[in-house]
């Protein structure tokens, strides 16, 4: 079945008022202007390699979501576990907590069997948020070796895993109630296939050295000095920020970490600001697509997802002009 008008209208209107804000940057207040003619004046070519990283972590990711629901006995096909993440991640854009990542959930659930499918599917999420540490955890110890950033966030991640790795052991022998037993299960999907455990922990760290070559283009795009070394330094910036998601896609917060974490080598305020809003527009453009791609992929298939794909990409295009609205109000305040 052909996605019907209506969607068509919905999603190209969430697209045409994310384009209003970002061709219109002074609309943003007169604070962010050095930092956006910064961003203009990077290099296009390097911008786009670093478009392309960034969707190539999003492909890691649906792999990595993949292996761990199909260790937990989900039946899921690729194009339907990227159609299911990309919403997440487009909800991700403009939802703050993360809520985003419930909706990834709440849809690879539904491949599952069973009447606790969606705690299972917490602890599935629970095993990837930990092989997503330990691959943080290598890329904070390269850059802590570096001098690049502390040691100490590599132990919290690697402890987060080992938390994980725990209650998957004792998954069998915690049986008090059938909710947190289906919780534990997914958790422990992992633990009981070693090859599984082995695939995940391969796509997380793909989608690292993915995240981490995406920064390094950015950097190169800007001009800053030792791409490699930034770039050790903004991609655990932006990671560890996101563990804060108080604002819509941690904006603002993540380009604030990196600025810190970039000031801290010597690199001016204008141009860090200009590297992390750049990193999250970029990785918000590629979550916009996955989203869009992913409502009309699912729409053909369901009409009730069509139903509700119109009404995500209203609430779209109304937070994105809401968005646009509020801050031409805060700059006249201000």
């Amino acid at each position: 079945m052909n996605p019907s008008r209506s969607t068509l209208i919905a999603i190209g209107a969430a697209f045409a008022a994310l384009a209003l804000l970002v061709a219109v940057p002074t609309m943003l207040g007169n604070r962010l202007h050095p930092a956006f003619a910064a961003l203009a004046d990077g290099n296009r070519g390097w911008l786009a390699i670093a478009l392309a990283a960034f969707a190539t972590c999003f492909v890691c990711t649906v792999g990595a979501w993949r292996a761990a629901f199909a260790a937990a006995g989900a039946r899921i096909c690729p194009r339907e576990a990227a159609a299911r993440l990309g919403i997440g991640c487009a909800v991700n854009s403009f939802a703050p907590a993360k809520l985003g990542d419930a909706v990834k959930v709440a849809l690879c659930a539904r491949a599952l069997d069973g009447p606790s499918r969606l705690w299972t599917g917490g602890g599935v999420y629970a095993a990837l948020a930990a092989a997503r540490s330990l691959a943080l955890a290598s890329i904070v110890l390269v850059a802590s070796l570096t001098g690049a950033i502390p040691l100490w966030p590599a132990f919290a991640l690697c402890g987060l895993t080992a938390g994980v790795a725990v209650a998957a052991v004792l998954s069998r022998r915690l049986r008090s109630h059938p909710r947190i037993t289906s919780l534990l299960e997914g958790a422990g999907a992992l633990a009981r296939s070693p090859r599984a455990a082995a695939t995940v922990i391969a796509w997380s760290l793909a989608v690292q050295l993915a995240r981490f070559l995406g920064a390094v283009a950015v950097a190169r795009a800007l001009g800053l000095p030792s791409p490699l070394l930034a770039a050790l330094v903004i991609a655990p910036a932006l990671d560890l920020a996101g563990a804060f998601p108080i604002t819509p896609g941690s904006f603002g917060i993540g380009s604030g970490a990196v600025a810190v974490a970039l000031a801290g080598r010597g690199i001016g305020v204008d141009q860090a600001l200009a590297v992390g809003i750049a990193m999250q527009a970029l990785e918000t453009v590629v979550s916009l697509t996955a989203g869009a791609t992913g409502g009309l992929y699912l729409a053909r298939l369901n009409p009730a997802v069509r139903r509700w794909t119109v009404r995500v990409a209203v609430a779209g295009a109304s937070a994105a002009l809401a968005a646009v609205v509020g801050a031409v109000w805060l700059d006249a305040i201000f």
